[in-house]
């Protein structure tokens, strides 16, 4: 029987370190399609190729000098890879490695400052879900 998850039960992660303070993730992933044209044929055929995915995360800012925030600022300063883990709860998840390709810090003078942070994938995102449940 399927199981709904929920924002409550939801973390993400870089590595096995918890990114504190973020309330928001969107995971999108996308595959190529290629046509294949054939003498002779109408119709075009079409075939899957190359698949891609990227992740949008945003939150309340918090950085500290040792605080999980600050590991997005690293990444992204130092151009270093970072493994994403995005946990709808403790036996299912996706992960994969990303680099930090833009951070955006906003806010107004009456509100709380927010962050989002695009993460361009590179290489597989790998969904695992609990056998036998």
């Amino acid at each position: 029987m399927d199981k709904p998850f929920t924002g409550l039960t939801a973390e993400v992660k870089i590595g096995e370190t918890l990114i504190g303070y973020m309330s928001g993730i969107d995971l999108t992933m996308d595959k190529s399609i290629i046509e294949i044209l054939s003498f002779g044929s109408k119709w075009k055929e079409k075939v899957p190729a190359i698949k891609d995915w990227s992740a949008t995360v945003d939150g309340t800012v918090a950085f500290s000098k040792d605080g999980s925030q600050m590991k997005l600022w690293d990444a992204y300063e130092k151009d270093t890879e970072i493994e994403l883990g995005i946990y709808l709860d403790t036996t299912t998840y996706f992960k994969g490695k990303a680099l930090v390709q833009s951070l955006n810090i906003s806010g107004a003078p009456d509100d709380k400052m927010s962050i989002s942070c695009e993460l361009a994938g590179t290489g597989a995102m790998v969904l695992t879900v609990p056998l036998g449940v």
